[in-house]
């Protein structure tokens, strides 16, 4: 009797379990883990240290709101971050992102920030499968490695450049500068810095009547003298100045730029010019240099507005593209899983190549990839003021104020 007892309550446990709706059959988990090594120290830390806040400030958003609904599972679940400190460093970046996928079980992974960092991680994540979005990598070479789980939120490079080189053609039939301009180029000794010259010496050679390529000299990062350069740059007499550099490179260069007293008639350090940091530093030094760009707070997109006045409320200091593009990385990985209505990589990986999100804080306001899993948005360029300001000045139909060209002597 006691046997037939215990098998009775087997066939009802067995049964009852059969009831079930089949979402609470399956294992559930209690949170979606993502993860992401960043520079928090070294080279790099500023920059690191605005996607992490970034990220932060994105999952808690997220999470506020009871998580990300999966499908599968057939309700909102929460999100873990893991954030590691890469040290600005390649070899440490690329072990921390192995630990992340084998030791901590991310269902999938956020970018870290720059070229070189990103270039030696993203093998991890393509190795492992394992989908990855970052806003931080925009070399174009990153992307052109047929991988296929590897996303990037800004566009490449050579289109920077020719974004520049339009506006300047621009310039020229308005009569605000001549033809040919003379041109004194420099890039720093990365993929990005070469892909910077490239496209401006592209555009010179289709168009020999605009544009000479009168110097064209690579750096290494982290630029301790910058007089040999700029000696270059003063001996080749250019009339406009164009060099892509860090932060801190650039910091450097042009606070000797501005103490041997020389002038061109444009001067652009390729995305940099208006960060905050910069123009602490350099001061008046700033003033009406000119910089192409991947997102600027004044941009008339409701997203880019709601999130430069968030941003400036938290952290009291205005809302630079590193962190709106860090914020924006988590924003779009939430989608894709919530897109696929699972946790399957493979599923989030497709989700994000037919990813199309409208209603971001990109330029546009739509984020799309391109099959090689970089997006296309335009660039904006803006002009620095004095008094710490600065205004955009092109495309036209989002600029804020008409170029000052050819900007003051000083």
């Amino acid at each position: 009797m006691k046997h037939v007892r215990t098998i009775s309550v087997v066939c009802l446990l067995i049964f009852g379990m059969c009831l079930l709706p089949m979402a609470e059959v399956m294992a559930q988990p209690k949170e979606i883990i993502l993860g992401a090594a960043l520079p928090l120290t070294g080279g790099q830390s500023r920059e690191g240290g605005y996607y992490k806040r970034a990220y932060e400030l994105a999952v808690k958003e997220i999470n506020d709101a009871g998580g990300i609904t999966v499908k599968e599972y057939g309700k909102k679940i929460p999100v873990k971050l893991i954030l590691y400190d890469d040290k600005s460093d390649n070899t440490t970046s690329v072990q921390l992102y192995e630990k992340l996928v084998t030791e901590d079980k991310v269902n999938a992974l956020l970018g870290g920030y720059g070229t070189p960092l990103i270039t030696a991680h993203t093998i991890v994540a393509e190795k492992y499968r394992t989908p990855y979005v970052n806003g931080g990598g925009a070399t174009g070479a990153i992307y052109e490695r047929k991988m296929k789980y590897i996303f990037g939120l800004i566009a490449n490079i050579e289109k920077l450049t020719y974004t520049v080189m339009d506006w300047l053609v621009g310039q020229q039939d308005a009569g605000n500068l001549k033809k040919p301009l003379k041109i004194a180029q420099m890039g720093e000794n990365t993929s990005h810095g070469k892909e910077f010259r490239q496209g401006i010496q592209a555009r010179s050679k289709a168009a020999p009547d605009r544009f000479q390529v009168v110097m064209d000299e690579p750096f290494e990062l982290n630029l301790k003298d910058a007089d040999p350069l700029l000696q270059k740059v003063k001996a080749s007499n250019a009339d406009i100045y164009l060099v892509d550099a860090r932060l801190a490179d650039y910091t450097t260069i042009h606070r000797r730029y501005t103490e041997l007293g020389l002038y061109h008639q444009v001067v652009s350090y390729g995305p940099r010019g208006s960060e905050k940091a910069a123009r602490d530093a350099l001061g008046a030094a700033s003033d009406y240099i000119m910089s192409c760009n991947w997102w600027h707070k004044d941009l008339p997109i409701p997203a880019a507005k709601s999130f430069a006045q968030k941003w400036e409320k938290l952290y009291n200091e205005p809302a630079e593209w590193f962190p709106a593009l860090g914020y924006e990385t988590v924003r779009v990985l939430a989608k894709a899983i919530e897109d696929a209505g699972s946790l399957d990589k493979e599923k989030i990986r497709n989700a994000l190549a037919k990813m199309d999100m409208k209603g971001s804080l990109v330029v546009g306001g739509r984020v799309t990839f391109k099959p090689n899993g970089q997006i296309d948005n335009d660039y904006v360029m803006m002009q620095n003021a004095p008094g710490g300001k600065a205004s955009l000045i092109y495309p036209a139909d989002i600029a804020t104020a008409k170029a000052i060209v050819p900007i003051p002597k000083k």
